[in-house]
Parts: structure tokens; C-alpha cells; sequence
């Protein structure tokens, strides 16, 4: 793998000013990355490897709180709310799911959700990309499904008797399900979990037809046989498992957005305070170990400058190309 250009990362970061508040300089206690979905999926597995390496930089205990639910809003509504001093951390997915995109039932989890989110990350001060992760389409080891073409003739055939899963309402898994959908001109019951660790044990188990889910919780699960991929959802190939088509090529194009994890702080974080985590960011990101660790997992190094500026600039023009998927609704709970 080349991770040269992983030598630009952080290059336009002020690298100093870090002293000023109370008790010494930052950080002079443990740091808390909070993660909006359940143990043992891609954001949790990604924070847990990112928060060793970052321990290590910044001489403190980097610690993962999972508070999974509502569309990671409970895990970002609970960060909005920390000091602002930078000791509580939010490890955010983009994109977070546009209005325009979601229904209206409360009930079922669809506006609510988007609009707590919206309202709850409000404010949120970002720091640094850490990844850049596709999503894929599996089904269960016994699915009578082998491929694209028989998903989309059993869906028409049988309009919502098959079901498919995703980690969380507007999560994005579950807004490419619904785009996928839309491409298809199918109709599938969408059954949403607090996390893609808690849906792949449905799909494995016949519970759940098929799954959108982030390749990083799938991989160990398509290495080992318990499910398949069906398409994976980017323009190439996945490197960790180059088998699985892409979903142009099972023959349904522009199903192709990623997802991206990002390090966010509470509004009002000083601006030091930001600069030495985006410091801590990029060290842990140029560690070869680390490296290795993420592309074993499915997981892609951002391969460029990566400040604050750039990481915003980043997740105001994916808003815009989600936006698009679905400007007249149709993300529901179901």
C-alpha cells in the first residue's frame, strides 16, 4: 500500500499554543471518544484502534463510550452538551441524514431521528477526518439469494415480504438501502438496529433477508463464510476483499457514496485545544501499525492534508451529494 502522500497530513497546523488552561497544559486527564453505535461495529472498532495510538501521543487514557440509538443523535446530542474543553469527543459518520430524506412518523424513528440529530450535533467543532469506509450488501450463508438480479426478482415478485437491515435509522447504510430501492423500483421492509454488530447475527441466523452494512463490520464475517456480499457500494473494488462486485457492476450504477468517520468537539472548544487533537489525529494516522490495522480492515487512510478547514469543507459538500438521494422523501423506520 502507498501512504505517501499521508507525509502532507496536518502540515497547516499551528504546533503551538497548547498551555492556558486551568491545572497546566492539554490534555492533563483521560480523553472520551463517544460513539453513536454499538460495540463491535465499523465506528467502534475505528475509535478503539485510533484511541490507542492517540493515547500514546498525548501521554493520557483515550477511552470509547458507546451510546448507541436514535441515529448516533443520543452520542452527539451528549457531546453538544460537554465542556468544551476538549476531554469529550464525539466520532461522527457522515453523512448524518438530511431532513428532506426522512419520513414523517416519529414512531417509526424517521424525522425525529434526523431532526434530534440535526439539532443535537448543532454546533459540533470539527477536528480531523479519520477514514473513509464502503458499504456492502450481504446476505446470510442458506439466503436463496446469489446475486443482485434474484434480490431485485424476488423483491418485485414479493413486494415487502423480504426484509433488509442497517445499523440505525438514517444511518448511512440505510439511506443507500433506500436509494438502492428507488434504483431498483423494489419495495423492501427496512428493520433498523442500534448498530451494524447487532445485525449481522440477524442476517447470519435467516432473521433478516439482507443487510447494508459498513464493509468494516462485515469483513470478518465475509472472510469466515457466516455471510456474502452481493455488491460492494463504491466506485472500485474493496482492496481488503477484491471478490465482491461493485454494485455498478451486479448492474444497478451511481450506488457509490461512502461513508466517512470524523473527530468532533463541543461548540466552544478552544481553538489549541483543537489544533493538538488534529496534531494527535494525523500521528496516529501516519503510524504504519496503524495503517496496516485499518486497510486489514477495510478501512482507507485519508491521503492528504487533513486540517479542521478541510474536514468541514469535506462534510458540507457530502451533505449536499446525500441531500440529493432523496429530495422527496422515502428514508422511514418502517
Amino acid at each position: 500500500m502507498e501512504f505517501a502522500a499521508l507525509a502532507l497530513i496536518g502540515s497547516t497546523i499551528p504546533m503551538e499554543g497548547y498551555a492556558g488552561e486551568v491545572g497546566g497544559t492539554f490534555p492533563n486527564r483521560p480523553i472520551t471518544l463517544v460513539v453513536g453505535y454499538a460495540t463491535g461495529g465499523g465506528a467502534d472498532t475505528l475509535a478503539r484502534l485510533l484511541a490507542e495510538r492517540m493515547a500514546q501521543d498525548l501521554q493520557q487514557k483515550v477511552v470509547v463510550e458507546n451510546r448507541p440509538g436514535a441515529a448516533s443523535s443520543i452520542a452527539a446530542g451528549s457531546v453538544a452538551r460537554a465542556a468544551g474543553d476538549g476531554y469529550t469527543l464525539y466520532v461522527s459518520t457522515h453523512p448524518t441524514p438530511p431532513r428532506a430524506a426522512a419520513a414523517d412518523d416519529a414512531g417509526a424513528g424517521g424525522n425525529s431521528c434526523v431532526a434530534a440529530h440535526e439539532r443535537d450535533a448543532g454546533g459540533l467543532v470539527p477536528i480531523a477526518l479519520l477514514a473513509t469506509v464502503p458499504n456492502v450488501l450481504v446476505v446470510g450463508p442458506q439466503a436463496p439469494i446469489s446475486d443482485i438480479d434474484t434480490l431485485v426478482t424476488l423483491a418485485k415478485t414479493y413486494p415487502r415480504m423480504l426484509s433488509f437491515g442497517s445499523p440505525g435509522v438514517g444511518s448511512p447504510p440505510h439511506l443507500l438501502g433506500e436509494l438502492f430501492l428507488r434504483r431498483t423500483q423494489t419495495e423492501l421492509l427496512h428493520v433498523p438496529y442500534r448498530g451494524g454488530a447487532l445485525a449481522i447475527p440477524e442476517v447470519i441466523a435467516g432473521r433478516v433477508d439482507v443487510l447494508f452494512i459498513s464493509l468494516p463490520g462485515a469483513l470478518p464475517h465475509l472472510r469466515a463464510g457466516t455471510v456474502r456480499g452481493l455488491a460492494i457500494m463504491s466506485r472500485q473494488r474493496a482492496t481488503a476483499i477484491d471478490t465482491i462486485p461493485t454494485m455498478e457492476e451486479a448492474g444497478v450504477p451511481g450506488i457509490d457514496l461512502e461513508t466517512r468517520f470524523g473527530l468532533m468537539a463541543p461548540p466552544g472548544t478552544p481553538p489549541h485545544v483543537i489544533a493538538r487533537l488534529n496534531e494527535s489525529v494525523n500521528a496516529a494516522l501516519m503510524n504504519a501499525t496503524l495503517q496496516e490495522a485499518f486497510v486489514a480492515r477495510g478501512y482507507v487512510v485519508p491521503g492528504g492534508p487533513n486540517t479542521p478547514e478541510l474536514f468541514k469543507a469535506l462534510v458540507a459538500g457530502e451533505a449536499g451529494k446525500w441531500g440529493a438521494i432523496a429530495p422527496g422523501g422515502g428514508v422511514t423506520g418502517n
